[in-house]
Order: C-alpha cells, then structure tokens, then sequence
C-alpha cells in the first residue's frame, strides 16, 4: 500500500477492504501531527499508562515498544503509532516550555538568533543633558534594522543606556543624562546582546 509523500498516511485504494481502518489511522496522524505538541523529550520507554493522543519525542537509546526509534514522535491510540520526522518539522515541548525543530538529524530549540558581545567601558562624568558614547563592539553577525539590549556593570543612577548597531558587525552604547545633575561612572565590563529582525 502506497503512503503519502511526507506523512506516510496510508492511501485507500481501489477494492480495499475496511477502508475506514485506513481512513481512522490516518485521522489520527493528523491529529498528533497537525500542531504537534509532545508531552515529553526525556523518555525513552514508553509510559506505563498513556492516554489516547499522548505524544512524545522518543529520547535516546529508545527501549521497549520505542526500541528502533530514536528521535521519532511516538503517539497512543490504542498501540503506538511513530512518524520519523523530517527537516523542519516544529513541535511544542509541554516538558521544556519551548519549540524544537528537527534539523535533519536532531531535535533543537527554535530561538532566535541571538550574537553576544562585551567591552570594557570607562563612562566617566556624565554630565546633566549632556550623553556620551562607548568605543565600538565588534558583534559579528550584527546588521543596521537588528534590535540590540545593553546591560549595565553598576546602577545607572537614572541615567539612560540604550545600544545600536552602528555599523555591520558593530555595536555602540550610548548614555544620555537627564537627571538634572552629573554622574560619575567608574569602569566595567558593559554587554550587548543583538537581536536579529
């Protein structure tokens, strides 16, 4: 029996006997597999008791019924049912809170792109009204439109910090006062961390 391309649902074909058979289990791959959402990425037997729809991404060195698939999400209805996933795949992960995404060989976390950078900065006396600028930051992968955050070594004292790619692969920090009086800052390790858009 032919299966479909990238699912591997089961066709019905022409003088098929009890198509609903075929027809029900591929509902139900639809139903596991159309925003999937996994119980668990840890187990690599299968639970003692599992409800019908349960899913799960089979850990590592699988055993048991899960014993040959590595990697694949399993799901309960009324025996196990296991899909290989296939390159780009998304699926919730109740256990970690978080999306994975198959890269063609493993499961990773779906995050955005994040580069991190750090300088050693000497603001000195800030005057009120007046700003002042860090030496720049090499953060490679950093591109003009990106979003950028700073963190600050001590108490900012009011002080306003906030950062910019100001060239590709280039972050500055900018301080501007408006406190209504100076500020002195002593030297410290400042961060960056860019957000790509």
């Amino acid at each position: 029996m032919t299966t479909t391309p990238r699912l591997a649902m089961s066709y019905i074909v022409s003088s098929q006997a009890q198509k609903e058979v075929t027809h029900n289990e591929a509902l139900n791959d639809l139903d596991f597999l159309t925003q999937p959402s996994v119980l668990s990425t840890t187990l690599a037997a299968p639970p003692a008791s599992p409800s019908t729809g349960d899913a799960y991404i089979v850990a590592a060195s699988a055993t048991d019924a899960w014993e040959g698939y590595d990697g694949c999400l399993a799901a309960y209805y009324g025996g196990w049912v296991f899909k290989t996933p296939q390159t780009g795949w998304v699926v919730w992960a109740q256990n970690l809170s978080q999306v994975l995404y198959y890269t063609g060989a493993a499961w990773a976390l779906l995050s955005t792109p994040k580069l991190n950078g750090s300088c050693t900065w000497t603001p000195g006396t800030v005057a009120d009204g007046a700003g002042v600028l860090s030496s720049t930051i090499t953060v490679s992968g950093a591109a003009f439109g990106d979003f950028v955050l700073v963190s600050a070594p001590y108490d900012l004292q009011g002080v306003v910090a906030s950062a910019y790619v100001s060239a590709a692969d280039t972050v500055s920090i900018s301080l501007s006062n408006t406190t209504g009086a100076s500020v002195t800052f002593a030297s410290g390790a400042w961060s960056v961390r860019v957000i790509k858009a």
